[in-house]
Formats: C-alpha cells, structure tokens, sequence
C-alpha cells in the first residue's frame, strides 16, 4: 500500500477550508451542496464504525438481478450520485462479502444506456402481487384460528352456585358485569370488562377451591390471550396494508421505461445499500432473466 503523508492538527485544518466554505456557506439550492451534511455524516459514521471494528459481520446476500437502491454519495463532475436504483449482476454473492456489483437504472435515455423497458415496473408489480398473497393467507390462517378457537371454547353461560356468590361477596368482588353479558364472551369486551374482575378474583385466597370461580377465570384468561394474539395479528395485517399503499403509490411513481448505465457499473459497499424491509423495493424486486440477458451482452460489448 502506498505511504501518505501524515499532517499536522493544523495542517489537516488547512486542508479543510476549501471543503468547509462549500459545506457551510455554498449555495444551499445546487443539490451537491444540499446532500453534503447527510452524505458526511453517512460517511463519517461508516468509517467510525471501520475504524473501530464495528461493522457488520454478515451482510445481506443479493441474487442476480435483484433490484437495490444505492446511495452514490456527492458526485465529482457528471459522475452518479444521489439514490438510484440499481441491479445486481454478481452471480456468486455471499453473506461474508461486502461490496456486489451493480449497475444503475435511470428513467432517461442517454446515448449508451441499455433500454429494458417497463422490465423495473414488471417487477415491482410482481412484488406487489407477492405480498397481497401473502396478506390475503394471513388473513385465512387467522380466519381459520377464530373458527377454530369458537369450536373448541364453547360459551357457556357463568352461573355461580351460592357459595362461589357468598365468597365474592366476602371479598369485597363486583362482579355485577356477569349480568350484563350472562350468556356470551367476545373479542370485544372480554378484555375491557372482565380482565379487572379476574385480577381481583386471584388476590383472593382460596379461590381456587370453587370450581365456578375456577373455571371462569380460565376461561377468562383463554379469551385474553387470544385476543391478544388476534390483536397483535391484525396490528400487523394493518401495518402490512400500510406498506402494501406505499408500494401502489411507488409502482404508479416507476410506471416508466428503465434504462441500464452500462458505463457506470461497479462494485458498491453494501453499506451503500439503503434500509431494506420486507416491503422496500430495493432487495426484493428482480428484473426478467431476458432483461438480465440484455445487460450482460452489453456489458461484454464494452470490452470486446
């Protein structure tokens, strides 16, 4: 590796000052000058963490063709840079490798670029797909769990016996919301009208020995708990749905043609690779095989 020279605190100081008139006082409306603070700031945070041996020791591996969105930082000169999409062209990625290699899409044509049509659009929309089928089986697998929790935990009305009454009554236990729902639990108010009763009933002593009180308060807490399964299902149905709209609103923003920038293609850190979810277009969008045919031949032209 080659010697570099080592500068003094106030030397590097120095060196500074042509960077820190554009960072601090370049005119805000050119986008180079806009993307510095967050582009520095990713950049100075990533070589910490190098520096320190803090970064990742597996990294998420990419098929070919797989769709990303990169962060090409700020630019020298016509050079790419902002977040573009790209497409993964390495074809024997793992999860110990650090940097893949990518070439960028654009949704305009320069003179060299790789025309792949609505091949970006295809893919989103396929993805798209994907995850409306995968929300549609949730939604029947938890169909099927509440028909199945019904015909397993009939409903049977709560009568106490005189004695189970006297000990509640002992004990200072209102349980006069049994008269408002003599004959029925739901999902809807077992939680909220009968959760405090049962709490209250279990600070007692010797509640167990009545087998009314002892099979309410189990049934009781059967219904909580799968309220709270139910719950927490539908909280993720509803933040899948949240997403899914993102997605449409995403597909209706590519609804373009796509352009390869063969002249662009290198091998990015994988760190460059923005924040993935299950949702993001970036890691889990593909191109068509005939898309990826089409890169690659080009790709070969610029050395032939």
């Amino acid at each position: 590796m080659a010697e570099y020279k080592r500068y003094s605190h106030d030397q590097k100081r120095r060196k500074l000052a042509k960077f820190n008139s554009v960072y601090y006082d370049g005119n805000p409306d050119n986008w180079k000058v806009s993307r510095l603070p967050n582009w520095m700031n990713f950049y100075g945070h990533s070589l910490n963490n190098e520096l320190n041996g803090r970064l990742p020791k597996y990294y998420r591996k990419f098929k070919q063709g797989t769709v990303v969105m990169i962060d090409y930082g700020v630019p020298i000169g016509n050079e790419l840079g902002g977040k573009h999409f790209g497409v993964v062209i390495s074809n024997n990625d793992t999860k110990y490798k650090r940097k893949v290699m990518v070439v960028p899409l654009s949704s305009h044509y320069h003179k060299g670029y790789v025309d792949l049509g609505f091949d970006l659009m295809e893919g989103i929309s396929y993805l798209l797909a994907q995850r409306i089928i995968e929300l549609q089986q949730k939604i029947n697998k938890l169909d099927k769990r509440l028909n199945d929790f019904v015909k397993e935990n009939p409903v049977n009305p709560t009568i106490f016996n005189q004695d189970e009454r006297q000990f509640l009554d002992e004990n200072n236990i209102d349980y006069s919301v049994l008269a408002e729902t003599t004959t029925t639990f739901n999902l809807n108010n077992v939680q909220n009208k009968f959760t405090n009763l049962i709490n209250d009933i279990k600070n007692t002593d010797s509640w167990e020995k009545y087998p009314g009180i002892y099979e309410f308060v189990s049934s009781v807490e059967s219904f909580v708990n799968f309220a709270d399964s139910v719950e927490n299902s539908l909280y993720e149905m509803q933040e899948g749905i949240t997403q899914l709209n993102r997605l449409g609103h995403k597909l209706e923003r590519y609804n373009k043609q796509s352009f390869a920038v063969i002249s662009d293609v290198k091998a990015i850190s994988k760190l460059r690779v923005t924040k993935l979810s299950h949702f993001t277009i970036s890691g889990n969008a593909h191109i068509s095989n005939a898309a990826m045919t089409k890169i690659k031949t080009e790709l070969i032209k610029t050395i032939d």
